[in-house]
C-alpha cells in the first residue's frame, strides 16, 4: 500500500512539475512575442505620418508595455529572472 502510495506521490509530482516547466516556457515565449510587438510598434510609431497612426501607435505602445510589465511580474513569480 505504502509503494503504491509513493508511485501515486511520485506521479502527482512529476506531472506538477511537467505543467509547471510548460508554463514557464510559455511565458517565456509570450515575453518574446511581446519584446517584439513592442519593437515593432516603436518602428511603426517612427514611420507614421498621420495624426491618427501616431495616436495609436502611441496607445498601441502603451499597451505593449502594460502586457510586457505584467508579464515581467508573472515571470518573477514564477522565479525567473534571466530575462
Amino acid at each position: 500500500m505504502e509503494i503504491s502510495l509513493n508511485n501515486s506521490l511520485n506521479k502527482v509530482v512529476n506531472t506538477s512539475q511537467e505543467v509547471l516547466a510548460t508554463e514557464k516556457t510559455m511565458l517565456l515565449e509570450e515575453i518574446k512575442k511581446v519584446k517584439c510587438d513592442l519593437a515593432d510598434a516603436y518602428d511603426n510609431f517612427n514611420y507614421a505620418d498621420d495624426p491618427l497612426m501616431v495616436d495609436y501607435y502611441t496607445y498601441q505602445i502603451k499597451a505593449f508595455e502594460i502586457r510586457f510589465q505584467y508579464l515581467l511580474k508573472k515571470a518573477k513569480a514564477f522565479g525567473i529572472s534571466n530575462i
